[in-house]
């Protein structure tokens, strides 16, 4: 007979500053191989292998095997959402050189979470949807459905929104550290992602899961708000 959940196992795993870098580095749907893995968090390859074990009994985190190496991933958007909404909750830590600063301010700016875009940006979109009535006010975890007739205007056009498809939620609430309230996430965040990507409304950064808005994007984004 099952109980209830245990949160002391994910919490004792994530329980370690360094592992708190590994899985951070991981948001954003990212794949990295622990090497590279080793070198974020600032420890040898094998105390970095240890702390991979750890999160992987855990099942906070699996290994792929591509080729000779093995690319560790989140398990899943559960445990993404899990670690987004710890660091909403969760004091902001010094950036202690230029470069922290800048990545800090990058990520700040805009960012994946898992499969849509977080961050100042995912605010601003996320305001932008409400203020055109596709979706209601977010609060984090709740999921809201689509209104009726759903919007076919420029906005939801332009941003690839499409009516709900399979049983994952349409638009979710997900907690948002940067301005300590919800950004959407569901199929909506990931269709925006995906409109965004190929409008080439954003670029991605190579060494973080930071994005940049495109001066195409930062037309094209203003001339839907002004609607």
């Amino acid at each position: 007979m099952s109980g209830e959940p245990d949160i002391a196992v994910p919490a004792r795993a994530l329980g370690d500053p360094a592992r708190g870098r590994i899985v951070s580095a991981l948001l954003g749907n990212r794949a990295i191989p622990a090497g590279e893995l080793a070198r974020i968090a600032g420890l040898s390859a094998s105390t970095t292998s240890e702390h991979l074990r750890v999160l992987a009994d855990a099942e906070i985190i699996i290994a792929d095997q591509r080729g000779r190496n093995r690319y560790y991933r989140l398990t899943g958007s559960d445990v993404s959402h899990a670690i987004e909404a710890l660091q909403a909750i969760a004091p902001q830590i010094e950036a202690r050189s230029l470069r922290q600063h800048r990545v800090s301010e990058e990520l700040r700016q805009a960012r994946t979470c898992y499969d849509h875009v977080a961050g100042d940006l995912g605010l601003r979109l996320t305001d932008l949807l409400v203020r055109q009535k596709i979706i209601t006010e977010l609060a984090v975890g709740c999921v809201t459905h689509p209104p009726q007739p759903f919007p076919n205007g420029p906005v939801a056009t332009m941003l690839g929104i499409r009516p709900p498809r399979g049983r994952r939620p349409w638009a979710r609430g997900c907690p948002d550290w940067t301005g300590r309230r919800p950004h959407v996430a569901g199929q909506v965040g990931a269709q925006i992602l995906t409109a965004l990507q190929a409008n080439r409304w954003i670029t991605s950064r190579v060494t973080s899961r930071a994005v940049e808005l495109t001066e195409a994007g930062e037309r094209g984004l203003h001339q839907l708000e002004a609607l």
